[in-house]
């Protein structure tokens, strides 16, 4: 081989590595940048990962020292327990409560909603934790957004199976890939122009996520509740991860000297023949592991019934409540745990 021809090859094998260099610095440039950055996601803030991006930009308008009451929950306290409602009911300041509830949250995704902003509540005195059966169900973890968004490695291998174990690895070391059903639909919607017109930082409010106010297509029908409660319900898995997690968090908050009052708050009177009818056994198989957890570090336990609330007048679905229902149940909420 002639020194021309080894310089050639040479300077291709160069040509090449410098490219693969720069692949990669740009790659990781734009996975911290772009796609590890929630405010890439907060761009479409009603999505299940565009949330936390809102939620973040309530926190940083709050006074974190003055908080020294949390709500931790799904949609269903996001909507009903609203810190001026509670604040004005129970003759606090509005500032002392801020409600971490979001969309879908199963136990994982709120324990580690309160990890995010747990060094910063140095106030802290007490957390209303609203649980309901979907929220320790382990079935189907590895989809949901929301996991993948916090889930680390271990949290990972703790659901790998046979069918997702390549997704889940390969999404770890790469959130444009593990996310990429959300940011192609913000893109999908951007061609539509379908995005919302305000960015976040516009549309936060005080003390947590803006609650849903709109009444679903056929909420109020028993169907609708049937199909909620099977959504719920679907191979229910009281084991593993979803638990843990809610233990995790009820560790920490009783090792901060806390208190904590676990509810689970009113759900509509279709919604529960629902789910008596057809998921008794499930449905008492939480409610003793609740019980049991509650007992175990220390927490009150209650489930509200929804005597004083009707269908058509305060629910906007068969477990959501709307406005007229949030002003009864955050009076009833403070009435009984924060008076």
């Amino acid at each position: 081989m002639n020194s021309s021809t080894s310089n050639s090859r040479s300077f291709r094998v160069r040509q090449w590595s410098w490219g693969l260099i720069g692949f990669l610095v740009l790659f990781a440039a734009l996975e911290i940048a772009v796609f590890r950055n929630p405010d890439l996601y907060g761009i479409e803030y009603r999505s299940a990962v565009g949330q936390f991006a809102e939620l973040d930009q309530s926190f940083r308008h709050a006074d974190a020292r003055r908080i020294t009451t949390i709500i931790l929950g799904d949609s269903q306290s996001k909507d009903a327990l609203r810190p001026n409602l509670l604040a004005e009911a129970a003759g606090r300041d509005a500032d002392s409560i801020f409600n971490f509830s979001i969309s879908g949250g199963k136990a994982y995704d709120i324990y580690r909603t309160y990890m995010q902003y747990a060094d910063r509540l140095t106030g802290l005195k007490e957390a209303i934790i609203v649980v309901n059966e979907h929220q320790i169900n382990t079935y189907n973890v590895a989809n949901d957004m929301k996991f993948r968004y916090f889930a680390g490695l271990r949290d990972r291998l703790r659901v790998l199976d046979a069918e997702n174990y390549g997704e889940l690895t390969l999404g770890w070391l790469s959130k444009a890939f593990d996310l990429r059903s959300v940011w192609s639909k913000m893109i999908q919607s951007y061609f539509k122009n379908t995005l919302p017109k305000r960015p976040v930082t516009e549309v936060w409010q005080p003390g947590g996520l803006r609650a849903e106010t709109q009444n679903e297509p056929e909420g109020l029908t028993a169907a609708y509740a049937e199909a909620r409660a099977d959504g719920w319900f679907a191979q229910y898995n009281l084991t593993g991860l979803q638990v843990e997690s809610l233990e995790a968090l009820l560790d920490d908050l009783h090792d901060r000297g806390v208190r904590i009052v676990i509810l689970q708050i009113p759900r509509s009177d279709l919604f529960e023949e629902a789910v008596i009818r057809k998921y008794p056994a499930e449905q008492q198989a939480y409610l003793d592991k609740i019980r049991s957890l509650a007992q175990q570090y220390g927490a009150e336990f209650a489930v509200m019934p929804n005597d004083s609330l009707s269908l058509k007048e305060h629910f906007r679905d068969a477990n959501h409540v709307n406005p007229a229902g949030a002003a009864i149940v955050s009076r009833e909420v403070a009435r009984q745990w924060l008076s």
